[in-house]
């Protein structure tokens, strides 16, 4: 089906439907209406709502068919839209083409403007490879029945864990999100610091739950001290003033809470699957694995009952003394010469799969090598004397490393043994 005809086909449903509804409202002023009445009236307004937006989806392919100004453009300027609903009526033209059975659910009205756009943001994190939005666009059928049937939320659920399916469980969305945030920072005229952020929504929610729990905290030191405490967003600064104030050179955490079921865990995504953070963010299992090495999380693994069987950090990550037995040993990164502060503390065996939170399980990684061992298939194993062996995917060995402490305590003792000879001589 041409998009040029899917406007056309439907013209005079749309102009049915339009007529339909100014009969309901002219046949009874609104003052006189029954419940029922009422009911029906609100059904066929949503109904209405919907047809609009359809027409507004078929401009938007005539627009691009002519090849002149952008849907976006058009719709942002003479129809006065925001920038963010402009672009959201580019993306529901762009979609008639790729899915005709959605595109004309929705100008039917069968299908909430709510869905399409969930739709249109799917179809656009799949853009990555060609092969996932063929497979996305072969769904069609099947995506326009789960779309008329769905409420919001489910369907948002629902498309979102496609998405995850047909891609690489959304790792290459997640990195490409991660290389667009910005901080931009300057002195206003009058001396005020001022900035804009703009971050994924990952890093957003971390740094939400920070600025929360540090604002809790003030309120209430603030009311135990008698002070009235007037909660916003002056209260937010102060709580990221104080967050900054009271940065040391520590390895920061990040503070999320993170669902994930125990069989994702340990055998991988299923149609199943629950992953995501408290505020619903969808997460690569490579992510949340790497979480759950060093991280202070809530975290909560759910089986197959749905009854949680562990919650709490104190079942995963390296204690402060144990963070503090491996900064003695640990310069650095195990891999390179990043500084141990910046490191995150990886389990050798991971949790998931038997390992335990003891010493002799735990190293430093950076990031860049802790994305490597998570993300990339690549592997490290030590031994007891904490000789790490690094291994690419195919499991070739890339090199055998000592423990630091151990070259340096070997270094001290040659010195050492170097002073005395010359001393003798």
């Amino acid at each position: 089906m041409k998009a040029g005809s899917s406007s056309t086909a439907t013209g005079s449903s749309v102009s049915d439907g339009l007529r339909h509804h100014a009969d309901l409202l002219d046949r009874t002023p609104i003052g006189q209406l029954s419940e029922d009445e009422v009911i029906d009236l609100v059904r066929s307004n949503q109904r209405t709502i919907r047809l609009l937006e359809g027409v507004g989806s078929s401009a938007a392919i005539r627009l691009t068919e002519l090849g002149g100004l952008s849907a976006e453009d058009v719709f942002s300027t003479v129809g006065k839209n925001s920038t963010a609903e402009a672009r959201r009526v580019q993306r529901r033209g762009d979609l008639a083409t790729a899915l005709p059975a959605l595109s004309a659910g929705f100008m039917m009205g069968s299908i909430s403007t709510a869905n399409l756009d969930a739709v249109a943001i799917a179809r656009h994190k799949l853009r990555h490879h060609g092969d996932w939005t063929v497979a996305f666009d072969a769904m069609d059928t099947s995506i326009a029945r789960k779309a008329a049937r769905m409420n919001p939320k489910r369907f948002s659920s629902w498309i979102g864990g496609l998405v995850d399916r047909l891609s690489d469980d959304g790792e290459t969305e997640h990195a490409d999100q991660s290389q667009k945030n910005t901080f931009k920072s300057w002195t206003s005229a009058d001396g005020r610091f001022r900035a804009s952020l703009d971050l994924d929504s990952l890093a957003g929610e971390q740094l939400q739950n920070a600025i929360d729990s540090e604002a809790r905290s003030l309120a209430k030191q603030r009311a135990s001290a008698g002070e009235e405490v007037h909660h916003g967003e002056h209260l937010n600064a102060n709580a990221l003033c104080s967050l900054i104030g009271s940065a040391t050179t520590a390895k920061g955490r990040p503070s999320i809470n993170v669902v994930c079921d125990l069989e994702t865990l340990r055998k991988g995504e299923s149609n199943n699957t629950i992953k995501h953070t408290g505020a619903g963010n969808n997460l690569p299992l490579s992510k949340v694995r790497q979480f759950l090495c060093d991280a202070w999380i809530t975290h909560t693994v759910i089986g197959p009952s749905g009854r949680a069987l562990a919650v709490g950090r104190s079942y995963r990550t390296a204690t402060d003394a144990q963070r503090a037995a491996l900064r003695v040993m640990y310069d650095t990164c195990a891999l390179c010469d990043v500084r141990f502060d910046y490191c995150e503390i990886h389990h050798i065996i991971e949790w998931e799969n038997g390992g335990l939170t003891n010493l002799d399980n735990l190293i430093p990684l950076c990031s860049v090598h802790h994305h490597k061992v998570h993300d990339t298939g690549w592997t490290i194993s030590m031994d007891n004397d904490r000789t790490v062996t690094e291994r690419r995917p195919n499991g070739e060995v890339v090199r055998t490393l000592p423990l630091p402490s151990r070259k340096r305590s070997h270094h001290h003792r040659k010195e050492h043994r170097d002073r005395t000879s010359s001393t003798i001589e």
